[in-house]
């Protein structure tokens, strides 16, 4: 045997692992209380991983929903389950979520299925059913516009499985930052925070002293269920059924056919038998519908009504000249329909009125060539009303969207920073105590 055989043979089979390198140390801020309590850059906000518990506010969705270039969807929330309060909901209806506070002990795993004609993605990432919940519902909608960056990840992630699905839609940098568009940074270390504490209940401890192995085992700690998070499940036709989409399943739940156009019939039990399961835990429930916009109908309603005014008012004038003119400045009821900042204030533009059909029953009774003056007045009258209300009900719906603004930025305000120098000027000049005692 060489020498260099003799060595090999004398090598240890499992060779010393190195020593691992010492964690990186980072160095702390003096003043860390102030560092906290700063406000986030968008910066901050692009370059953190993880993800904030988002509230259950339609209004926050909807600027989710806007910022992730989904268009003429609107989230409203539903505080009844009758069949009532589901049928009078703007059409289509492309989904619900159900919001409940998620309690393993109540969990099955009975009734799942196979992926089949529904596009679902896992929930890998903490905080982030929220928005699965929403692309659940709108990525089985073909008539949805999603936008380019909604498009491609799409496309991109057809093949993969439900699991892989859902990382990738929990790494994905723009879906993750509009989520957090509403962060602030004590959202951000509280989040952070409960990770940190969730892996360190997860190692696993070492094994204490011989004696203390035999002694009497501990029964394991009883999880408060105040302990765990809310949930979001996505309930959503598609493919012929309508199906039960929670992202903590390996797989979608099919509820049944879709044998009629109102699918929320079959949804609904399934809602309600969760909130009977549910209800000696839990106080209240929240449900969310996802429907199409009704700003879009109101426009076409507006445009429909002056595009009716502008050819009554052409072929009147050319029937019955000044004598029309003068009646319809007569009659209290005035619309210039060439008002373009008028029109602009509806999202319309001249040329949308010229290009857009007139009503058949208007262009037939006008081509009849009977109505006079008179009577032509009248009728512009009832299209001017007609017009009014149709424009009143497009005011209702954007002032609804610029509500929506106005709370999401109240919610991204963070005065945490004028709070806290606040109170440590009240205590610098020793007026604190006495107000706490004033208000004790």
């Amino acid at each position: 045997m060489s020498l260099s055989d003799s060595a090999t043979s004398n090598r240890r089979r499992n060779p010393k692992r190195k020593a691992a390198a010492p964690p990186q140390s980072h160095a702390l801020p003096d003043n860390l209380l102030e560092e906290a309590l700063k406000p986030l850059t968008p910066d901050d906000i692009e370059d953190w991983d993880g993800w904030i518990e988002l509230e259950s506010e339609p209004a926050f969705f909807n600027i989710i929903l806007r910022d992730l270039g989904i268009k003429d969807v609107k989230v409203q929330e539903l505080f009844t389950l009758d069949q009532e309060s589901l049928d009078i909901l703007p059409k289509p209806v492309y989904g619900l979520i159900f919001l409940f506070q998620y309690a393993p002990s109540l969990d099955d795993d009975q009734g799942e299925t196979e992926s089949g004609p529904v596009w679902f993605a896992n929930q890998t990432t903490s905080n982030a059913c929220a928005t699965v919940a929403l692309l659940n519902i709108v990525m089985n909608h073909a008539d949805i516009d999603l936008g380019s960056e909604l498009k491609a990840f799409k496309a991109a992630t057809a093949e993969m499985s439900t699991a892989v699905r859902g990382y990738k839609l929990g790494s994905n940098r723009f879906i993750r930052k509009t989520h957090n568009s509403f962060a602030r940074r004590m959202d951000c270390l509280n989040a952070d925070l409960f990770l940190e504490n969730e892996a360190f209940d997860a190692k696993p401890r070492k094994r204490a002293s011989a004696s203390r192995s035999t002694s009497r085992k501990k029964k394991p700690k009883k999880r408060n269920s105040s302990d765990y998070g809310y949930h979001f499940i996505a309930y959503v036709p598609s493919g012929g059924y309508v199906w039960e989409l929670d992202g903590l399943r390996g797989k979608p739940r099919k509820l049944g056919s879709l044998d009629c156009n109102c699918w929320t019939t079959v949804a609904r039990p399934q809602i309600k038998a969760r909130m009977l399961q549910y209800e000696e835990s839990q106080l209240s429930f929240n449900l969310l519908s996802l429907c199409q916009s009704p700003i879009r109908k109101y426009r076409k309603s507006v445009l429909s009504a002056v595009t009716a005014v502008h050819f009554l008012d052409t072929q009147m004038k050319i029937q019955h000249g000044d004598a029309y003119t003068t009646l319809i400045l007569n009659n209290g009821m005035q619309l210039n329909i060439h008002d373009t900042t008028l029109l602009a204030n509806y999202n319309i533009k001249l040329d949308d009125i010229t290009g857009e059909p007139v009503p058949s029953l208007l262009a037939s009774r006008v081509s009849e060539g009977n109505l006079n003056a008179s009577d032509a007045a009248s009728l512009r009258y009832e299209l001017v009303i007609e017009a009014r209300a149709a424009m009143g009900e497009y005011r209702g719906e954007a002032s609804a969207a610029m509500e929506d603004e106005e709370r999401v930025t109240a919610r991204k305000k963070d005065y945490g920073s004028a709070l806290h120098k606040w109170i440590s000027k009240l205590a610098e000049k020793d007026i604190l105590e006495d107000i706490i005692k004033l208000s004790s």
